[in-house]
């Protein structure tokens, strides 16, 4: 008769007890062979017997949260395939033979060398101060008036290490509350990375808006980066750094970024003007670019002049 196991699913690492008797008690009084301790479960909750032949029967001693086999509530439940799937109140149990074959094993990121990004502190560091120095650089480039180094030191800790410490804590937490551990330097080089790609991609955008003479590429980017790439990026760390199925992160990634996602929608000029009777602001392109290279024809302030003073009182033209 070969021993079973009892796996006991919890978060991150399971729990495996052998079976090495014909007759094993389970619940959460002091004198059963496996004791869980739950509330959930009851002080005698079940009755797990392997006969010569190698058939298990499973026989369920609990009133209140029974034990359900494979979904089903029986009082005994009797079979020779294995594994099988149960449910002790709160507890996931499955019931397994020695030869149960596992799933393949994951690869560490990085493969346990510590010069790799999402392994060393340094990178973490490193990103975070470029993401610091990149802000920094937008607010000077964008400031119009004479720059204080009050205001940006100020834009620097409040705006951009606010929210990146926000969103590391944030998603560090959620993968503690997942996975029951912490991973902090991967959460942070990943947050950093997201960070560069969306101030990298942003004047791209500008200059597609100048090009086209039209607010749509900035339309899209804003809303495909909620919908499409931020969403991407979360599947993609949860299933390559945390090793989460495909499914679980799937789902995650879209409850993670749908909040990002409705607010970036909600906040779209060509969204909110299908609520709004009137918008105190005209609907045309005023972004500039050093760049003369706009697809629409442009006409130069001599010619434009020569058309005005050709014009009556009260006419105007396209």
């Amino acid at each position: 008769m070969e021993p079973l196991i009892l796996e006991i699913i919890t978060r991150d690492l399971h729990r495996y007890h052998a079976l090495d008797k014909p007759e094993i008690r389970v619940g959460r009084a002091l004198d059963n062979d496996i004791i869980l301790s739950d509330a959930t479960v009851a002080p005698h909750h079940l009755i797990i017997i392997q006969d010569a032949s190698g058939a298990v029967e499973i026989r369920n001693l609990a009133d209140t949260n029974p034990t359900r086999f494979e979904g089903k509530v029986e009082h005994s439940f009797k079979t020779t395939r294995l594994p099988i799937k149960l449910q002790l109140g709160r507890i996931t149990a499955r019931l397994l033979s020695r030869g149960q074959a596992m799933p393949e094993t994951k690869s560490l990121t990085g493969n346990g060398g510590t010069s790799h990004i999402f392994r060393h502190a340094t990178w973490a560091v490193l990103l975070v101060l470029l993401c610091l120095f990149v802000a920094g650089l937008e607010y000077y480039l964008d400031s119009f008036n004479k720059l204080k180094w009050g205001e940006l030191l100020e834009f620097i800790l409040t705006e951009t290490a606010a929210r990146i410490a926000a969103f590391v804590l944030a998603l560090s937490t959620l993968e503690r509350l997942l996975v029951n551990r912490w991973e902090i330097i991967p959460v942070t080089v990943t947050v950093c990375l997201i960070f560069l790609v969306y101030h990298l991609l942003s004047p791209l955008t500008a200059e597609l808006v100048y090009l086209f003479s039209s607010s749509l590429p900035l339309y899209l980017f804003n809303i495909g980066w909620y919908l499409v790439f931020i969403p991407f990026a979360i599947w993609l760390y949860l299933t390559k750094v945390t090793h989460l199925k495909m499914s679980k992160s799937i789902l995650l990634s879209v409850f993670i970024s749908s909040p990002f996602a409705i607010i970036s929608i909600m906040q779209n000029p060509a969204i909110r003007s299908l609520f709004d009777d009137f918008s105190s602001s005209a609907h045309y392109q005023k972004s500039l670019s050093a760049l003369n290279w706009h697809i629409s024809k442009t006409v130069s302030i001599e010619t434009f002049i020569a058309q005005a003073d050709n014009l009556d009182a009260g006419e105007f033209v396209d």
